[in-house]
């Protein structure tokens, strides 16, 4: 018999067993396990006739009306909204109650199921409790975890009471969180893969039982899951055990005894559904729907959440407040788990697990595209439990299974997708250059149509070959070029890329495509690389190099001289974008002394993890400049230096306690005001700030992190712009660090993109305004201080990474010099060009400051 045979097999016997009743027992109520908004649940021991002794079983009772009461007082007392009566919130909560008991005792027996014992009574006689037997864990004696113990009285620990532990996990110590050490011991489990494999599969398994029996769960989620493990020496794995049913529904009709004032009838209702699909649910684990229908697939609410828990534990999401946030990115890539991953790979900040994640993912074949499917949008578009189930373990038997077979081996890796599998096949290379400099730019294009580039493949034998070639700027652009080497042979006049303005030029390399590099790959993987890309996505980004011997490299600096230079316009915008919070800031401000000279102050700040630093830089940096200027008479560049080390040592001594500096989180609504963030994340901040003398025409530029300033030539041409400051730019003081035992680790590439690990996340970027632990693991907030002379019809640019990551210099200076030309306002200009990034496919927040001289 197959393994999912015997499974059945194993699940019809025992669904057919039955356990006696306790419907009208006596039970003395013990310790309380723990309580929620709906009810309480206490360990209850009831007499064994059988055995002359008391056994210990599990009891559930709503709140009543009196105890709601006083808890609706403490809460006003807190300052927080009280929705319902107590009246109200009783009636609801002996509602829930009720449904879950009618939910259990349609359930046949299941070992995934808690054992339903009817409803008994404690021996003062004031309340009915819903009882269930005791489901315990071999493995468990306590939320600390504790000694082996195979006879402990002590209820099964919850997914989400493991899912705390490992979260505490310190790499030195207990592992990494991501290797989820604690559930895989409470599971039986020896690794990382397989604690997983045995979460998904368990989880459908519990799931099918539940869904062919027409009832939907609708509040799968870590704490209403048990982790339940028989026998330490067994040698088969634990498994999941579902609990919780208030917020279920049964969808086959009912009699049910409805009352209405003074008389009663009874009526034929879908249980759980009597008030439309109106129900108490987890909004981090709430499908798209929120509500189910019944003539829509309403079993699929349950497999989204199911794919979300999963993805929690398989990224490393393991807290509350970052699971929040990878819902709100799902949301804003529309639900497609390709495009969540495409913005992911080109994140400031992510959590760790994305390495473990992919890696896992490649050895099993299919499962990337079973978890897409499971978290669609569209609950039709989702496969059954049964289906899942199925396919899933199709692909743990294929994945044992060695093959040395092309042709399988291809047909493996077309499951999960063309976009998967370029992700796959980049993970060990990383030769995109990340380091902002004049010879290296992105561009984005529209995928609705032609890029406007013939591109071109380097052959050596078809260059000899060929007298045709005999451009010069192609022989000059390709004469130390490399067999597979793709470059820009031809620009086509009126097309896409002529449209964007003088921005390509013929010898210009293609590096990389979206966030991916090309590594040499050829003209084919080019366009196999740009006909791979989620199939959801609007545009493409491009990486191209060009070599330095050209004649359009930045243009120098004009040296120092003092000249008075006038404001014809200036202006801001900020969007948030497709995010659901704005993280970003930005300070545009003049500075007026006695004399009539004055300071404009212009820059924005690219916040991460949330928005404290961002918004105290940009609430404090104007008046400590002020008071540096006019109160201690400092230059401007000592003044722009001394406020940014003043407001940098007033967020290290606010950040001190996590609370006080962290993104709020509202858990009743699951919203993090935050891209991402987690229990001890402190919010960080890139600048990019100018300090403009307006009587010298002299400007200081203040330059910490990835946002970029740049000062742009009449003519269109970039004049100057500040450095990236990204991890590998500074691999050697990071090495120095290590040497004198500072705690800090090497920048590590992985899938075109350089991070350096801070916890349990990774950042890419190597200084930034941090809270004290990512200060102490070298991410430094020492800023790049630059001065140089402007002068009359020059436009200077401050702007977040949201706009960088999808436009290079080159070009944002040629469209600000054509929105200047045609008499567009700064202010304007500033709105277009963060709209112009949101419609190339920027996935962060945007925020630019534009300045007409």
């Amino acid at each position: 018999m197959s393994a999912a045979g015997t499974k059945d097999a194993v699940q019809e016997d025992a669904e057919s067993k039955s356990i006696p009743s306790l419907d009208g027992t006596i039970a003395s109520v013990g310790d309380k396990i723990g309580s929620g908004s709906y009810g309480t649940v206490h360990k209850l021991m009831v007499d064994d006739d059988n055995n002359n002794n008391s056994v210990c079983i599990i009891g559930k009772r709503p709140w009543k009306q009196d105890e709601l009461k006083a808890s609706s007082s403490q809460r006003k007392e807190d300052g927080k909204d009280v929705l319902q009566t107590p009246k109200e919130r009783a009636e609801r909560c002996m509602y829930y109650w009720e449904v879950e008991d009618h939910c259990f005792r349609k359930l046949p027996l299941h070992p995934q199921l808690p054992p339903h014992l009817g409803i008994v009574q404690d021996d003062s006689k004031e309340h009915d409790w819903m009882a269930f037997g005791l489901v315990t864990n071999a493995r468990y004696k306590g939320k600390g975890g504790g000694e082996l113990s195979s006879s402990s009285s002590v209820p099964a620990p919850t997914l989400a009471d493991l899912m705390k532990l490992d979260d505490a996990a310190d790499d030195n110590t207990n592992g990494s969180p991501q290797e989820l050490l604690q559930i895989g011991k409470h599971l039986g489990c020896n690794s990382y893969g397989e604690t997983l494999d045995t979460v998904l599969e368990s989880l459908l398994t519990v799931l099918h039982h539940v869904h062919r029996h027409e009832i939907v769960h609708r509040d799968i989620k870590p704490s209403n899951l048990l982790v339940q493990l028989d026998d330490e020496n067994d040698d088969t794995k634990g498994r999941l055990v579902l609990m919780d049913f208030g917020s279920a529904a049964d969808l086959e009709y009912s009699t049910f005894t409805v009352s209405n004032g003074l008389w009663k009838s009874k009526q034929q209702v879908l249980r759980g559904l009597e008030n439309g699909s109106r129900v108490a649910v987890s909004p981090i684990y709430c499908a798209p729907e929120v509500f189910v229908n019944i003539k829509e697939a309403p079993t699929a609410f349950d497999i989204f959440s199911s794919g979300l828990l999963f993805c929690q534990l398989l990224f490393g999401y393991l807290d509350e407040r970052t699971d929040a946030g990878f819902h709100q990115q799902l949301e804003d890539a529309q639900w497609d788990l390709n495009v969540w991953l495409s913005n992911e790979l080109g994140s400031k900040l992510r959590p760790r697990g994305l390495d473990y994640s992919l890696e896992y993912l490649a050895e099993r074949p299919g499962l990337w595209s079973l978890l897409e499917e499971m978290l669609r949008q569209d609950p039709l578009n989702r496969p059954t439990a049964k289906t899942a189930l199925a396919r899933f373990q199709a692909i743990l038997e294929s994945s044992k299974q060695v093959d040395d077979d092309d042709e399988n081996i291809e047909s493996k890796q077309e499951l999960d997708g063309p976009f998967f599998n370029m992700v796959i096949e980049c993970m060990e290379t990383c030769p995109i250059p990340t380091i902002t400099r004049a010879l290296h730019y992105v561009a984005t294009f529209s995928r609705r149509e032609s890029l406007g580039l013939v591109l071109s493949e380097y052959d050596e034998e078809d260059e000899e070959d060929d007298e045709s070639n005999s451009d010069p700027e192609w022989l000059e652009a390709t004469k130390f070029a490399q067999v597979g080497e793709v470059f820009i042979k031809e620009i086509v006049p009126g097309g896409q890329a002529d449209r964007m303005g003088e921005i390509f030029e013929v010898g210009d390399q293609l590096q990389g495509v979206g966030d991916l590099p090309l590594s040499g790959g050829g003209f084919e993987k080019a366009v196999e690389m740009l006909q791979d890309l989620p199939k959801n996505s609007k545009n493409v980004k491009l990486h191209f190099d060009r070599i330095s011997v050209r004649s359009n490299e930045a243009i120098p600096m004009i040296p120092n001289e003092a000249r008075e230079v006038h404001l014809t316009s200036i202006g801001a915008w900020s969007s948030k974008g497709r995010r659901n919070y704005q993280e970003d800031a930005f300070v545009l401000h003049e500075i007026h002394d006695a004399k009539d000279s004055s300071v404009l102050l212009a820059g924005v700040m690219d916040g991460h993890g949330g928005a404290a630093a961002s918004s105290l830089v940009s609430s404090q940096m104007p008046s400590l400049v002020s008071k540096e200027l006019l109160v201690n008479r400092k230059s401007v560049e000592e003044s722009l230096e001394g406020a940014w080390e003043k407001v940098c040592d007033m967020y290290e001594k606010q950040c001190t306690d996590p609370e006080s500096c962290r993104a709020e989180y509202n858990p009743w609504e699951g919203t993090l005001k935050a891209n991402t963030g987690g229990n001890d994340l402190i919010p960080g901040t890139t600048i990019s700030i100018m300090a403009l003398d307006e009587t010298t025409g002299k400007i200081t530029f203040l330059n910490c992190g990835d946002s970029r300033s740049l000062v742009m030539t009449s003519k269109g041409k970039v004049r100057f712009e500040t450095a990236d400051h990204t991890p590998q730019s500074e691999t050697s003081r990071f090495q120095e660090g290590i040497d004198a035992g500072l705690g800090y680790s090497l920048p590590k590439c992985k899938i075109s993109k350089w991070t350096l690990s801070v916890g349990a996340y990774e950042y890419s970027v190597a200084r930034s305004l941090e809270g004290p632990f990512a200060t102490s693991k070298g991410i430094v907030s020492d800023p790049d201080i630059t001065e140089t002379a402007v002068e009359s019809g020059e436009i200077l640019l401050s702007a977040s990474d949201g706009l960088w990551e999808v436009m290079g210099s080159g070009e944002v200076a040629l469209e600000l010099h054509k929105k200047k030309t045609k008499g567009i306002s700064a202010g304007d200009a500033a709105r277009e060009l963060c709209s112009m990034a949101l419609k190339k496919g920027s996935s962060d927040n945007v925020s630019a400051v534009v300045v007409y001289l």
